[in-house]
């Protein structure tokens, strides 16, 4: 895997910057925006913009992750992910 595209959007002002967001193709993957904060972000025209970066699978790939039960693998086929 290797880090993919840089996005911009905009975002409200009250957004939980620590919260995160998940792809359904990559459960075990956390997105975040690049800032910590909305004091970090860009204001423009009354409006706040945030920036995150997407994941890019070159080739599928087979993932294996530990769990407290166990060994599971992931399948993730060659595409972008955690795109908002």
């Amino acid at each position: 895997m290797i880090r993919g595209n840089t996005y911009r959007v905009s975002v409200p002002k009250d957004t939980d910057f620590l919260e995160g967001w998940k792809d359904s193709a990559t459960p075990h993957v956390d997105y975040m925006y690049d800032q910590e904060s909305i004091e970090e972000c860009e204001f423009i025209d009354g409006v706040y913009y945030a920036t995150y970066q997407t994941w890019i699978v070159d080739a599928d790939i087979v993932v294996e992750i530990a769990m407290p039960n166990g060994i599971e693998f992931l399948n993730i086929p060659a595409g972008e992910y955690g795109k908002r």
